[in-house]
Protein backbone atom coordinates (compact mmCIF):
# COMPACT_ATOMS: atom_id res chain seq x y z
CA UNK A 1 0.00 0.00 0.00
CA UNK A 2 0.66 3.38 -0.54
CA UNK A 3 0.29 4.94 3.25
CA UNK A 4 -1.71 7.68 1.11
CA UNK A 5 -5.25 8.37 1.05
CA UNK A 6 -6.14 10.28 -1.82
CA UNK A 7 -9.91 12.36 -2.05
CA UNK A 8 -11.72 14.28 -4.70
CA UNK A 9 -14.27 16.90 -4.59
CA UNK A 10 -17.11 16.44 -7.11
CA UNK A 11 -19.57 18.46 -8.27
CA UNK A 12 -22.83 16.15 -7.52
CA UNK A 13 -21.83 13.40 -5.74
CA UNK A 14 -20.04 14.87 -2.69
CA UNK A 15 -16.50 14.05 -1.07
CA UNK A 16 -14.80 10.78 -2.33
CA UNK A 17 -12.43 8.78 -0.49
CA UNK A 18 -9.89 5.89 -2.02
CA UNK A 19 -6.89 4.49 0.21
CA UNK A 20 -5.81 2.60 -3.27
CA UNK A 21 -4.62 5.40 -4.92
CA UNK A 22 -7.80 5.30 -7.00
CA UNK A 23 -8.26 2.06 -7.83
CA UNK A 24 -11.56 2.07 -6.07
CA UNK A 25 -13.42 4.69 -4.19
CA UNK A 26 -15.91 5.42 -1.82
CA UNK A 27 -17.91 8.09 0.37
CA UNK A 28 -18.88 8.15 3.66
CA UNK A 29 -22.48 6.63 4.37
CA UNK A 30 -25.22 10.10 4.66
CA UNK A 31 -27.14 8.63 7.61
CA UNK A 32 -24.48 9.56 10.13
CA UNK A 33 -21.55 11.55 7.75
CA UNK A 34 -23.09 15.08 8.52
CA UNK A 35 -23.32 15.85 5.11
CA UNK A 36 -25.73 15.20 2.20
CA UNK A 37 -23.82 13.10 -0.23
CA UNK A 38 -25.10 14.28 -3.50
CA UNK A 39 -23.49 17.50 -2.40
CA UNK A 40 -21.60 19.82 -4.53
CA UNK A 41 -18.06 19.84 -3.22
CA UNK A 42 -15.38 22.54 -4.80
CA UNK A 43 -12.74 22.22 -3.17
CA UNK A 44 -11.09 20.38 -0.66
CA UNK A 45 -7.87 21.22 2.39
CA UNK A 46 -5.37 19.02 4.35
CA UNK A 47 -2.45 20.44 6.55
CA UNK A 48 0.47 18.39 7.70
CA UNK A 49 0.02 19.18 11.06
CA UNK A 50 -4.03 17.97 11.62
CA UNK A 51 -3.52 14.43 9.96
CA UNK A 52 -7.03 13.42 11.42
CA UNK A 53 -8.92 16.25 9.28
CA UNK A 54 -10.22 17.52 5.93
CA UNK A 55 -11.80 20.70 5.27
CA UNK A 56 -14.43 20.66 2.33
CA UNK A 57 -15.85 23.66 0.79
CA UNK A 58 -19.07 22.83 -0.75
CA UNK A 59 -22.59 24.80 -1.90
CA UNK A 60 -24.14 24.12 1.81
CA UNK A 61 -21.16 25.40 3.53
CA UNK A 62 -17.62 24.80 4.75
CA UNK A 63 -17.09 21.76 6.88
CA UNK A 64 -14.47 19.23 8.85
CA UNK A 65 -13.91 15.58 8.38
CA UNK A 66 -12.31 13.82 11.09
CA UNK A 67 -11.11 10.52 9.87
CA UNK A 68 -11.52 9.18 14.53
CA UNK A 69 -15.17 9.98 14.09
CA UNK A 70 -15.30 9.32 10.52
CA UNK A 71 -17.99 12.36 10.28
CA UNK A 72 -18.01 15.54 8.83
CA UNK A 73 -18.87 18.56 10.81
CA UNK A 74 -20.80 21.88 9.77
CA UNK A 75 -18.52 24.82 10.30
CA UNK A 76 -21.21 27.62 10.75
CA UNK A 77 -19.34 31.16 8.54
CA UNK A 78 -20.74 33.59 6.10
CA UNK A 79 -20.37 31.67 3.25
CA UNK A 80 -23.19 29.57 3.83
CA UNK A 81 -25.26 29.66 0.77
CA UNK A 82 -21.95 30.77 -1.68
CA UNK A 83 -19.81 28.05 -3.65
CA UNK A 84 -16.79 28.15 -1.45
CA UNK A 85 -14.16 27.40 -4.72
CA UNK A 86 -11.04 27.14 -2.75
CA UNK A 87 -9.63 26.84 1.39
CA UNK A 88 -6.51 27.68 2.14
CA UNK A 89 -4.08 27.32 5.69
CA UNK A 90 -1.47 29.31 6.77
CA UNK A 91 1.52 26.21 6.59
CA UNK A 92 2.19 27.84 9.84
CA UNK A 93 -0.87 28.02 11.39
CA UNK A 94 -3.53 25.30 11.01
CA UNK A 95 -6.13 27.42 12.75
CA UNK A 96 -5.55 30.27 9.93
CA UNK A 97 -7.93 29.87 7.19
CA UNK A 98 -8.78 31.68 4.49
CA UNK A 99 -11.86 31.02 1.65
CA UNK A 100 -12.27 31.83 -1.48
CA UNK A 101 -15.64 32.06 -2.93
CA UNK A 102 -17.90 32.67 -6.04
CA UNK A 103 -19.03 35.48 -6.26
CA UNK A 104 -15.33 36.63 -5.86
CA UNK A 105 -14.87 36.90 -1.65
CA UNK A 106 -12.48 36.03 0.53
CA UNK A 107 -13.21 35.01 4.06
CA UNK A 108 -10.61 35.03 7.23
CA UNK A 109 -10.61 32.38 10.43
CA UNK A 110 -7.55 33.09 12.70
CA UNK A 111 -9.38 30.58 15.64
CA UNK A 112 -9.82 27.38 12.84
CA UNK A 113 -13.34 28.27 12.24
CA UNK A 114 -15.05 29.34 15.30
CA UNK A 115 -15.14 33.25 14.41
CA UNK A 116 -14.83 34.80 10.71
CA UNK A 117 -14.37 37.82 9.11
CA UNK A 118 -15.07 38.94 5.28
CA UNK A 119 -11.62 40.80 3.90
CA UNK A 120 -11.69 44.02 2.27
CA UNK A 121 -11.36 42.39 -1.42
CA UNK A 122 -12.09 44.62 -3.77
CA UNK A 123 -12.52 42.34 -6.83
CA UNK A 124 -15.24 43.33 -9.58
CA UNK A 125 -19.25 42.31 -9.29
CA UNK A 126 -19.29 40.77 -12.76
CA UNK A 127 -17.18 40.05 -15.52
CA UNK A 128 -17.94 38.93 -19.34
CA UNK A 129 -18.25 34.97 -20.51
CA UNK A 130 -19.74 33.64 -16.73
CA UNK A 131 -20.91 36.65 -15.31
CA UNK A 132 -20.16 36.16 -11.63
CA UNK A 133 -16.27 36.25 -10.88
CA UNK A 134 -14.20 33.75 -8.65
CA UNK A 135 -11.92 32.65 -6.91
CA UNK A 136 -9.95 30.07 -8.89
CA UNK A 137 -6.62 29.25 -6.42
CA UNK A 138 -5.84 30.55 -2.86
CA UNK A 139 -2.13 30.34 -1.08
CA UNK A 140 0.11 31.89 1.33
CA UNK A 141 3.41 32.59 0.37
CA UNK A 142 6.07 29.97 0.86
CA UNK A 143 8.24 32.93 2.88
CA UNK A 144 6.18 35.85 3.40
CA UNK A 145 4.30 34.77 6.24
CA UNK A 146 1.74 37.62 6.07
CA UNK A 147 1.45 37.36 2.57
CA UNK A 148 -1.54 35.73 0.69
CA UNK A 149 -2.06 35.16 -2.96
CA UNK A 150 -4.97 34.74 -5.31
CA UNK A 151 -6.55 34.37 -8.81
CA UNK A 152 -9.53 34.89 -9.93
CA UNK A 153 -11.22 34.32 -12.56
CA UNK A 154 -12.07 36.92 -14.67
CA UNK A 155 -10.21 39.73 -12.86
CA UNK A 156 -6.11 38.88 -12.53
CA UNK A 157 -3.90 37.60 -9.98
CA UNK A 158 -4.02 39.49 -6.58
CA UNK A 159 -1.70 40.13 -3.53
CA UNK A 160 -2.34 40.99 0.16
CA UNK A 161 0.95 41.76 2.41
CA UNK A 162 -0.62 42.29 5.37
CA UNK A 163 -2.79 38.93 5.91
CA UNK A 164 -5.77 40.03 3.93
CA UNK A 165 -6.47 43.74 5.52
CA UNK A 166 -6.02 45.02 1.83
CA UNK A 167 -5.21 43.74 -1.62
CA UNK A 168 -4.01 44.53 -4.65
CA UNK A 169 -4.58 43.38 -8.42
CA UNK A 170 -1.38 42.77 -10.33
CA UNK A 171 -2.61 42.24 -14.07
CA UNK A 172 0.21 44.72 -15.85
CA UNK A 173 0.87 42.62 -19.07
CA UNK A 174 -1.35 39.92 -18.54
CA UNK A 175 -3.03 39.05 -21.91
CA UNK A 176 -6.07 38.13 -20.13
CA UNK A 177 -7.59 39.04 -16.61
CA UNK A 178 -8.93 35.36 -16.39
CA UNK A 179 -6.22 33.61 -14.45
CA UNK A 180 -6.20 30.20 -13.14
CA UNK A 181 -3.25 28.89 -10.57
CA UNK A 182 -0.26 30.41 -9.39
CA UNK A 183 3.30 29.06 -8.78
CA UNK A 184 6.47 30.46 -6.85
CA UNK A 185 9.69 29.11 -6.84
CA UNK A 186 12.38 30.79 -4.54
CA UNK A 187 16.19 30.75 -5.16
CA UNK A 188 15.71 30.24 -8.93
CA UNK A 189 18.49 29.20 -11.62
CA UNK A 190 15.45 30.26 -13.86
CA UNK A 191 15.20 33.29 -12.24
CA UNK A 192 18.84 34.42 -11.89
CA UNK A 193 18.93 32.99 -8.28
CA UNK A 194 15.77 35.13 -7.62
CA UNK A 195 11.78 34.41 -7.45
CA UNK A 196 9.83 33.18 -10.38
CA UNK A 197 6.56 33.23 -10.34
CA UNK A 198 4.16 31.25 -12.71
CA UNK A 199 0.33 32.12 -14.04
CA UNK A 200 -1.67 30.04 -16.02
CA UNK A 201 -4.74 31.54 -17.84
CA UNK A 202 -6.59 31.74 -21.01
CA UNK A 203 -4.56 33.00 -22.78
CA UNK A 204 -1.68 30.72 -22.10
CA UNK A 205 1.35 31.07 -19.72
CA UNK A 206 2.56 34.07 -17.70
CA UNK A 207 6.06 34.53 -15.89
CA UNK A 208 7.04 37.62 -13.27
CA UNK A 209 10.16 38.20 -12.16
CA UNK A 210 8.74 41.37 -9.61
CA UNK A 211 6.76 39.69 -7.36
CA UNK A 212 4.05 39.92 -9.90
CA UNK A 213 4.30 43.46 -10.26
CA UNK A 214 4.75 42.96 -14.29
CA UNK A 215 3.96 39.92 -16.11
CA UNK A 216 5.51 38.57 -19.36
CA UNK A 217 3.20 35.94 -21.94
CA UNK A 218 5.94 32.86 -22.10
CA UNK A 219 5.71 30.46 -25.38
CA UNK A 220 4.99 27.08 -25.10
CA UNK A 221 4.65 25.57 -28.73
CA UNK A 222 4.24 22.04 -27.27
CA UNK A 223 0.64 23.47 -26.47
CA UNK A 224 -1.76 22.92 -29.34
CA UNK A 225 -4.64 25.35 -27.51
CA UNK A 226 -3.99 28.70 -25.65
CA UNK A 227 -6.27 27.11 -22.65
CA UNK A 228 -3.97 26.78 -19.64
CA UNK A 229 -5.19 25.14 -16.54
CA UNK A 230 -3.70 23.85 -13.17
CA UNK A 231 0.10 23.60 -12.63
CA UNK A 232 1.84 21.65 -9.94
CA UNK A 233 5.42 21.40 -8.85
CA UNK A 234 6.67 18.53 -8.01
CA UNK A 235 7.82 18.74 -4.13
CA UNK A 236 11.30 18.25 -4.49
CA UNK A 237 12.78 20.87 -5.62
CA UNK A 238 13.74 19.52 -8.85
CA UNK A 239 11.78 22.38 -10.80
CA UNK A 240 9.68 19.90 -12.50
CA UNK A 241 6.43 21.56 -13.01
CA UNK A 242 3.23 19.97 -14.44
CA UNK A 243 0.42 22.10 -16.34
CA UNK A 244 -2.79 21.32 -17.92
CA UNK A 245 -4.04 22.66 -21.42
CA UNK A 246 -7.63 22.05 -22.89
CA UNK A 247 -9.49 23.46 -25.73
CA UNK A 248 -12.03 25.07 -23.73
CA UNK A 249 -13.10 24.72 -20.04
CA UNK A 250 -15.33 21.77 -20.52
CA UNK A 251 -14.22 20.81 -24.08
CA UNK A 252 -13.35 18.00 -25.76
CA UNK A 253 -9.92 17.93 -25.18
CA UNK A 254 -6.85 18.16 -22.86
CA UNK A 255 -3.10 17.29 -22.46
CA UNK A 256 -0.39 17.61 -19.51
CA UNK A 257 3.27 19.31 -20.08
CA UNK A 258 6.29 18.28 -18.15
CA UNK A 259 8.65 21.22 -17.71
CA UNK A 260 12.29 20.06 -15.57
CA UNK A 261 13.45 23.49 -15.86
CA UNK A 262 10.77 25.63 -13.71
CA UNK A 263 8.85 26.02 -16.81
CA UNK A 264 11.84 27.00 -19.47
CA UNK A 265 11.04 24.31 -21.63
CA UNK A 266 8.28 21.96 -21.85
CA UNK A 267 7.44 18.24 -23.01
CA UNK A 268 4.01 16.41 -23.57
CA UNK A 269 3.20 14.06 -21.15
CA UNK A 270 2.13 10.34 -22.26
CA UNK A 271 -1.41 9.87 -20.81
CA UNK A 272 -2.80 6.12 -20.91
CA UNK A 273 -6.55 6.36 -23.29
CA UNK A 274 -8.33 9.49 -24.20
CA UNK A 275 -8.10 12.78 -21.92
CA UNK A 276 -12.03 14.12 -22.82
CA UNK A 277 -11.96 17.52 -21.27
CA UNK A 278 -9.38 19.64 -19.73
CA UNK A 279 -7.31 18.14 -16.87
CA UNK A 280 -8.76 20.36 -13.68
CA UNK A 281 -6.18 19.85 -10.86
CA UNK A 282 -3.49 17.89 -10.09
CA UNK A 283 -2.17 17.24 -6.90
CA UNK A 284 1.30 16.22 -4.94
CA UNK A 285 1.91 15.67 -1.18
CA UNK A 286 5.63 16.93 0.05
CA UNK A 287 5.73 13.75 2.03
CA UNK A 288 5.68 11.43 -1.00
CA UNK A 289 6.95 13.74 -3.83
CA UNK A 290 6.90 10.58 -5.65
CA UNK A 291 3.22 9.73 -6.05
CA UNK A 292 1.04 12.54 -7.94
CA UNK A 293 -2.94 12.40 -9.12
CA UNK A 294 -4.49 14.11 -11.65
CA UNK A 295 -8.19 14.70 -12.71
CA UNK A 296 -10.09 16.00 -15.75
CA UNK A 297 -13.26 18.10 -15.27
CA UNK A 298 -15.35 15.25 -16.14
CA UNK A 299 -14.16 13.06 -13.37
CA UNK A 300 -11.24 10.86 -15.29
CA UNK A 301 -8.10 10.14 -12.67
CA UNK A 302 -4.51 9.72 -13.64
CA UNK A 303 -1.87 8.32 -11.05
CA UNK A 304 1.82 8.42 -11.18
CA UNK A 305 3.97 6.62 -8.57
CA UNK A 306 7.26 7.72 -10.04
CA UNK A 307 7.42 11.76 -10.03
CA UNK A 308 5.22 11.83 -13.13
CA UNK A 309 7.69 9.78 -15.08
CA UNK A 310 5.11 7.66 -15.97
CA UNK A 311 1.07 7.26 -15.51
CA UNK A 312 -1.90 4.90 -15.22
CA UNK A 313 -5.41 5.23 -15.52
CA UNK A 314 -7.60 3.98 -13.23
CA UNK A 315 -11.24 2.55 -14.12
CA UNK A 316 -13.09 4.70 -12.27
CA UNK A 317 -15.16 8.02 -13.19
CA UNK A 318 -16.33 10.30 -10.74
CA UNK A 319 -18.88 12.53 -12.60
CA UNK A 320 -17.48 15.71 -12.16
CA UNK A 321 -14.06 16.47 -10.63
CA UNK A 322 -13.17 19.72 -9.00
CA UNK A 323 -10.44 18.78 -6.81
CA UNK A 324 -8.22 15.90 -5.80
CA UNK A 325 -6.07 16.00 -2.60
CA UNK A 326 -3.23 13.52 -1.56
CA UNK A 327 -2.35 12.66 2.42
CA UNK A 328 -1.37 10.50 4.85
CA UNK A 329 -3.77 7.79 5.55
Amino acid sequence: MSGLRAYAASVGHGVWFSDDLGDSWRRAHTHRAGLYNENRCWSLNLHPDRPDELLAGTDQGLYRWRHSQQAFTHIPSPMDGLHILKVARAPHDPDWIVCGTRPSALFASRDDGASWIRLPFAGDPECAFINTPRVTSLMFDPRVRARIWATVEIDGVFRSDDGGASWQRLAEGLLTRDTHNLLIFDDCPAADGGRLLLCSTEEGLHRSLDGGERWTPVAVPEAPYRYFRCMAARPDGSGTIFLSVGDRPSGDDGLMLRSRDFGTSWERVALPGRTNTTIWWIATVAARPDVLMAASMFGEIWRSEDGGESWTKPAKFLGEVREVALGPT
